[in-house]
């Protein structure tokens, strides 16, 4: 009687730790938010002064000390955002590539070239991350007052489309050869960008895809999933997980989101506008 008694203690406390380890561990961390990378950003009227304090930083301490009221704080948040979205803006204007803007207050989509707007697209449905709805403002307004550069990529449907001619040896063969080739099917989109601090952005196509169209894209976020099995794995075995990486997800059309992925360079970088 002894025996089984000890026995069911010894199981109910060891339950009782896997449980613990388990959750805090891997379960938590995945429903809960993590802290957002803090960037630090030097205005131009800072660089200038090499660290006087500047007007604006007196005129904020004077709102901070006499209107601390809800209203003050968010004109405060507002005029940060616009101030910041501005010099993302500048910084790229001055750069030959495009580059995203995602809008995720009027739920678009924008693709830019030196401030121009070159094409425009409504996003269906937009997802996020525990990490970035349960964030303060100013947090996120910190996290993304710099544009984003992206670490990896990968997608569905291929970058650039190349076709193979073979140089005809005489005028008959040309001759014959004259057609163009057939320009191949659009393939279903699913494109995950990884940026720096820690952003995850998924584009998705709002259409139903084909057989291959599922196939490519089931086993792309496949391999996703699977990395992710692997980082609670290692969390179960050194009892320390990463930072889940705040996820961004928007759902438009199969042609804007071809737009948006073969538009983009190589190494694209992106805004958030909040």
């Amino acid at each position: 009687m002894n025996n089984k008694l000890v026995f069911w203690i010894v199981t109910a406390v060891l339950g009782v730790c896997c449980i613990y380890i388990l959750t805090s561990t891997v379960i938590l961390p995945v429903f809960t938010k993590s802290a957002l990378p803090k960037v630090v950003v030097h205005t131009v009227e800072e660089k200038e002064k090499n660290g006087k304090p500047s007007k604006n930083a007196d005129d904020s301490a004077d709102t901070s000390n006499g209107g601390s009221s809800k209203e003050s704080v968010d004109k405060l948040l507002e005029l940060k955002k616009r101030e910041f979205l501005t010099q993302s803006r500048l910084a790229l204007a001055t750069e030959d590539s495009n580059y995203l803007v995602l809008d995720l207050s009027n739920k678009l989509a924008i693709l830019e070239l030196k401030g121009i707007v070159l094409h425009e697209a409504k996003i269906v449905k937009l997802t996020l991350s525990n990490s970035i709805k349960q964030q303060h403002a100013e947090s996120l307004i910190n996290w993304a007052s710099e544009p984003f550069s992206v670490k990896n990529i990968e997608a569905t449907i291929p970058k650039i489309v190349f076709f193979e001619k073979i140089a005809p040896k005489d005028t008959l063969e040309a001759n014959k050869m004259s057609l163009e080739p057939k320009i191949t099917k659009q393939g279903d989109v699913l494109v995950i960008m990884d940026f720096q601090r820690n952003l995850r952005f998924i584009i998705s196509q709002s259409e139903l895809p084909d057989p291959d169209g599922l196939k490519a894209i089931t086993e792309l976020r496949k391999s996703y999933s699977k990395l992710e099995v692997s980082r609670s794995l290692d969390a179960l075995t050194h009892l320390n997980r990463e930072p889940i990486k705040p996820q961004i997800e928007i759902v438009v059309s199969k042609t804007d989101a071809t737009i948006l992925y073969k538009a983009l360079p190589l190494n694209p970088r992106m805004i958030l506008k909040f």
